[in-house]
């Protein structure tokens, strides 16, 4: 529907997506379902081992409820074993095949799976859980063929997703069978999917994106077209050799990465005869990039989406056409099918059309909750109702969102607001600026010990002085960086997001500690520690304690650099942590950073 906002749309009562996938076994057993590396699978091969797998898992005591780890690299085998877990009423934790070992220990201690299906078993050692393999059910009979009952069914787990843990200890999400079934089919009538349609899945396993793109493709008939490796690995011309080749029709990408990638067509006029829909989001989408795709002819159609994994992947999409991208920012829509959403106020409160406010997001697709005691804890859900809006279960998302004209606008993280010099400032308002620049195609604006730094993605150098003048021209001081880092392209996590630790350790490193702030010796060494503790799990770390044998790797060691800029101002290299691998070499290191910016 070009030219208009994506608006709630009535559909029949959801089918559970498991049981239209059966449907399609029976009515289209020889159509491919999954093409990947391996080769192509029809229906009728996916049923099979799905079916393979349900009776392993029934024989080694799993069933309705129950949490089972599945964890292997991007295949059909491995989509196959995750439809094997919904046949058998179990619900699926998806990990990938590169998790680090701290984080799969903070999985399997917040699950406590039942069972654990593994291409890798040594990593499960010591597990309670029982670890099985391919190797268990390949060769079994698949299980009695049998149909999903909706009304049995719905209050059922169908997957945990964990969060990304950017700002704290990653939580486990909890998606019910319902709400998986409201989402699909929302998802098929909006994207418009069909059964000659080949959907690619780019997204990490891990990452709740993933079941938004195998889930309503198998339910409707169409293919799921697997991605050979990590999306952040895969360059421009990887991607676009990848949907001519293999006929792509609709693709869901990061913004980031969309930026990237549709600027790289530009530059070599590449078309894309089969592609027929992108749709975009996970981040803010910059406006010009927007603009620019729905102002050359021939390009697909675009969707903007909007979603929390608390709320069930997507929640609010528009497409977006030369008419709606004549602002500053590009929107994010309306609600789908029975998602319901409203912008209060600090007091919970609704607040009018056209003021900024807080998206909470309500109806069938927020989450049973978190895994622990606290599923639904108060500063994440509002229960009540919520006047002229509906009874809750509420999500409040912490997005700071517009309402105009029935068309949700993106305006910020209310955690991101920074104050320099006591004046608040949105870094989103800085970036929003800096984007409009023709040489960039991404930025991010950060806060480096007191000081705010400009991250922009620019293919060619940039003169930064230039560039800070024109800031100055348009933004207040205190909005004006007081330096701008560039990088070819930003890094990026398993799932296609800005990696903001990364960006923000190797911006501090770039700038070779000039911004850290003096602190303390004894308070270098209480947050240090603390940091450890908190990145690695462990409850205490002695003197003599290794980085690496706690568990710690390269990402881990990311984020360590990054957290300790982040609280102490002092520019840490990520390297250092390698050099200095005992706590209390590297806390040595660090304090002698300290003693020299003091």
């Amino acid at each position: 529907m070009k030219g208009k906002a994506m608006k709630n749309r009535e559909v029949a009562e959801p089918m559970d997506p498991v049981a239209s996938i059966l449907e399609r076994m029976d009515q289209t057993p020889d159509a491919p379902a999954l093409t990947g590396e391996s080769g192509t699978w029809t229906y009728a091969e996916l049923g099979k081992y799905a079916r393979r797998v349900e009776r392993c898992l029934r024989a080694s005591g799993g069933g309705a409820q129950d949490a089972v780890v599945v964890q292997g690299s991007r295949s059909p085998q491995t989509v196959a074993t995750l439809l094997g877990v919904l046949l058998t009423d179990a619900t699926y934790v998806a990990i990938g095949d590169d998790l680090p070992d701290s984080r799969l220990r903070h999985v399997l201690e917040q699950t406590s799976p039942r069972l654990v299906l593994t291409e890798e078993p040594e990593r499960f050692h010591g597990a309670e859980a029982k670890v099985l393999t391919p190797q268990d059910w390949a060769q079994g009979e698949p299980a009695d063929e049998g149909r999903p009952d909706r009304a049995m069914r719905g209050d059922t787990p169908a997957y945990i997703v964990f969060t990304s843990g950017t700002t704290g200890t990653p939580k486990g999400v909890v998606i019910a069978r319902r709400s998986l079934a409201q989402h699909s089919e929302a998802v098929r009538h909006v994207f418009g999917l069909r059964g000659d349609d080949r959907v690619l899945q780019a997204s990490s396993l891990a990452f709740d994106v993933s079941a938004e793109e195998i889930w309503p493709t198998l339910a409707t008939g169409a293919c799921v077209t697997l991605l050979p490796g990590r999306l952040g690995e895969v360059s421009f011309d990887q991607l676009t050799r990848l949907v001519v080749e293999q006929g792509i029709t609709v693709c869901n990408l990061p913004a980031s990465y969309f930026s990237g990638w549709a600027a790289h067509l530009d530059a070599h006029g590449t078309e894309l005869p089969a592609l027929r829909l992108v749709v975009t989001g996970s981040e803010e989408l910059p406006v010009d990039v927007a603009r620019n795709w729905c102002s050359t002819p021939g390009r697909p159609r675009l969707i903007h989406a909007y979603g929390v994994s608390e709320a069930t992947i997507t929640s609010v999409t528009c497409e977006l056409t030369p008419e709606l991208t004549t602002g500053e920012r590009a929107p994010l829509g309306a609600p789908l099918s029975g998602v319901r959403t409203v912008v209060v106020d600090e007091r919970g409160e609704r607040v009018r059309p056209g003021a900024d406010g807080e998206l909470l997001i309500g109806g069938p697709g927020v989450a049973i909750g978190y895994c622990g005691d606290t599923p639904r804890p108060q500063h994440r859900f509002v229960e009540g109702p919520i006047a002229d809006a509906g009874e809750g279960p509420w999500y409040r998302t912490g997005d700071r969102v517009r309402e105009e004209h029935g068309l949700l606008y993106y305006l910020g993280r209310l955690d991101d607001q920074v104050k320099i010099n006591g004046v608040r400032v949105e870094p989103g308002e800085i970036a929003a600026v800096l984007v409009g620049h023709q040489q960039l195609t991404d930025a991010k604006v950060l806060k480096i010990g007191e000081n705010l730094v400009g991250c922009v993605c620019a293919a060619e150098p940039i003169d930064q002085d230039t560039l800070l003048g024109e800031l100055r021209a348009v933004l207040p001081p205190v909005m004006v960086p007081v330096a701008i880092v560039r990088w070819d392209a930003f890094p990026l996590t398993d799932g296609g997001k800005v990696d903001v630790p990364a960006l923000r350790a190797t911006a501090a490193e770039r700038l070779s500690g000039s911004l850290a702030t003096p602190v303390g010796s004894a308070e270098v060494r209480h947050v240090v520690r603390r940091l450890w503790q908190n990145l690695l799990g462990a409850s205490d770390v002695g003197p003599h304690a290794d980085f690496f044998a706690l568990g710690g790797d390269s990402l881990a060691a990311t984020r360590l650099s990054s957290a300790v800029l982040r609280e102490t101002g002092l520019a840490v290299g990520v390297k250092s942590v390698f050099s200095h691998p005992r706590f209390d070499d590297y806390l040595a290191h660090v304090q002698s950073m300290s003693t020299r910016s003091a």
